[in-house]
């Protein structure tokens, strides 16, 4: 289940409606449904109050966050995102895109040296 589903399925059970949830954690409507739809993820402390809001474990929503997300469709966008980093996730995808590019290039030498090797 992502974070989205989480925070639906949360909201539905108990009858509230998301511009309730954003006037009571001091956020934006617009901000809550992103989080609802997995647009966007939310900081460490509006994880805290979510969970308090929910009289749940902040471990439970955590989870959903530190799950990888792989869009493929031309290329692959990953959104890392754990509340114990110490980077945000615009740098972590820019370190993921660095080290993608770095295996590409070793694969690619790999796969000059075995042609070479097999003429």
């Amino acid at each position: 289940m992502s974070l989205g589903k989480k925070l639906y399925e949360l909201r539905t059970n108990k009858n509230i409606k998301q511009e309730q949830i954003a006037y009571d954690l001091e956020i934006s409507q617009s901000t809550y449904c992103d989080w609802e739809n997995n647009v966007s993820i939310p900081k460490r402390e509006n994880l805290l109050k979510l969970a308090e809001y929910f009289n749940i474990d902040v471990k439970d929503l955590e989870e959903e966050i530190y799950k990888i997300t792989i869009n493929n469709k031309k290329s692959a966008i990953a959104l890392v995102n754990s509340p114990n980093s110490k980077i945000n996730s615009t740098e972590a995808i820019i370190k993921v895109a660095e080290s993608l590019e770095k295996l590409t290039n070793l694969f690619e030498k790999y796969l000059e040296k075995n042609q070479n090797l097999s003429k």
